[in-house]
């Protein structure tokens, strides 16, 4: 039976967040592995997943943290008030917290940067500022922000022409417009504030500086209800890594779409492909 993880809440500058660190199990630590969790309702949808992998990591022999950034989840604030400066400090100091709890990160037993959905944005952003051996997983990438603020304003503008109210719909600036004109707006119970979409729309899945060649592992798992190909937007940006010395492996695995409603769905093959490719 796998040992229960380790709950506890981080300070932070931001203030606190809330951790499940798994603590690696037998006698050689295989590596250290920080989870980055999607936008907002898909942290939730994705939670019982993601947990089941950070599971079965460190059943395999690796430190796993996960965290809530702030306003998300069960750490403090509200995530209205949230920016990705905010998020990407969050990032950093869960990365100083797995590093002292499972040690220095060596070729031997590297850092994982584990992103899921716009988590694979934060991994490319954080790297601007790593200076230990370090590998990356994305599970479902995105390859930009803009990709998904656009995506996650489009549930409100679907919801806007179901009620079919077309003289209200009219009259009603977009929210895209209401954020421009530095208004809060309001979608599927989450307030995004102005500053966080602007942040947003500059990100890119680009990798922020150039690699040693041979020793970033770049591996990205494109998740479909069918076999498929990586999109050619990923495909793109594997090449780009690829250019500035990481060594990209991309790999289709039939899964349900959790992230985009609460289901059942067995993720064992796409928990094993990602065992397979960190280990």
């Amino acid at each position: 039976m796998a040992d229960l993880p380790d709950a506890f809440f981080l300070p932070t500058h931001s203030g606190s967040l809330f951790c499940l660190y798994h603590a690696p199990q037998g006698a050689v630590l295989r590596g250290q592995v920080l989870h980055l969790h999607p936008f907002a309702e898909e942290l939730n949808t994705c939670r019982r997943i993601s947990a089941q992998c950070a599971r079965a990591l460190a059943a395999a022999g690796f430190a796993v943290l996960q965290f809530d950034m702030y306003g998300c989840g069960d750490s403090v604030g509200d995530f209205g008030d949230a920016t990705w400066t905010a998020w990407l400090n969050n990032a950093h100091d869960a990365q100083e917290e797995l590093q002292l709890r499972a040690g220095e990160p060596t070729e031997a037993a590297p850092l994982w940067l584990w992103g899921v959905r716009s988590g694979t944005l934060m991994t490319a952003d954080m790297l601007k500022d790593m200076n230990v051996p370090c590998h990356v997983l994305w599970w479902q990438p995105v390859v930009s922000g803009q990709q998904v603020l656009q995506q996650w304003l489009r549930l409100d503008a679907a919801k806007e022409w179901l009620s079919k109210d077309k003289e209200r719909i009219e009259a009603t600036p977009s929210l895209s417009e209401q954020l421009k004109r530095g208004q809060d707006v309001h979608v599927g119970g989450y307030r995004i504030s102005p500053e966080l979409a602007r942040e947003l729309n500059t990100l890119h899945l680009a990798p922020s500086r150039p690699q040693t060649p041979g020793q970033g592992k770049l591996v990205s798992m494109d998740i479909s209800a069918s076999p498929s190909s990586p999109p050619p937007g990923i495909t793109r940006q594997a090449q780009i890594w690829q250019d500035q010395g990481w060594q990209p492996h991309l790999q289709s695995v039939t899964c349900g779409t959790f992230w985009q409603q609460f289901s059942s769905t067995d993720p064992s093959d796409l928990i094993d492909a990602s065992l397979a490719c960190v280990r």
